[in-house]
């Protein structure tokens, strides 16, 4: 049976390729290949796309975020219970152990959804004290000075680097342990220097960070935690 998926074509694209990415299966195509084709590379590779799709889902099942009473939100590698409340004044409260989110008795919509925008303005404002330090502090470390540093919100990436040498950290970052933050951070730092992902670019990379090899892969468990 052809597993489920999303066609791509393109005029630039000479041959076909699989992608699955949580659990979903995109094609893309030369604009040319016919639909025999493309059912046929698509069957040749059927194990292959749920290997990957099951694993992606189990990951998802097991690392997805909760946004309901008694939850789950990750901080700093730990997945903490999310609990709110009404009360006189919006805010978010963290502890070791949960986020206790107090929601203004004057807000009139679906709670969940005013505690999700509550938690990620809570995030951003950590991330413009808590990551921005860090990243000064592996500039000064590493040499590697950036232009400029931003804190963004995306969905489809961790972190870039601009050709200007500006560094954008997502705050989701600070879901993760400090040592991927901090993998992530030496990332783009090493984006100054090399703007691509070729050879000089990992050699760097492991100089500053022997451990990248394993931590690229721990990475890819965390794709879940960029989707709220």
């Amino acid at each position: 049976m052809t597993p489920k998926y999303q066609l791509l074509r393109s005029a630039r694209r000479k041959t076909l390729a699989i992608q699955v990415r949580d659990g979903q299966v995109v094609v893309r195509a030369p604009v040319r290949a016919s639909s025999a084709t493309i059912e046929a590379f698509i069957r040749s590779r059927a194990g292959w796309i749920r290997e990957h799709q099951q694993r992606q889902l189990h990951a998802i099942d097991t690392l997805g975020i909760r946004l309901e009473q008694g939850g789950a939100v990750p901080w700093q590698g730990e997945m903490l219970r999310l609990d709110w409340q009404r009360g006189g004044a919006s805010e978010v409260g963290q502890d070791c152990s949960r986020f206790l989110v107090t929601l203004s008795h004057r807000i009139r919509r679906v709670e969940v959804d005013a505690v999700r925008d509550q938690l990620k303005r809570w995030f951003m404002q950590q991330s413009e004290m808590r990551l921005k330090t860090r990243i000064h502090e592996l500039a000064g470390e590493t040499g590697l000075m950036p232009s400029a540093v931003a804190i963004g919100s995306w969905r489809g990436r961790w972190g870039q680097c601009s050709s200007k040498g500006e560094v954008g950290l997502n705050w989701r970052l600070l879901q993760l342990t400090p040592a991927l933050q901090d993998y992530v951070i030496l990332h783009e730092l090493c984006h100054l220097r090399h703007m691509n992902h070729g050879r000089e670019f990992h050699a760097l990379l492991r100089w500053h960070c022997p451990a990248h090899p394993r931590l690229h892969a721990e990475m890819q468990r965390y794709t879940p935690w960029l989707k709220w």
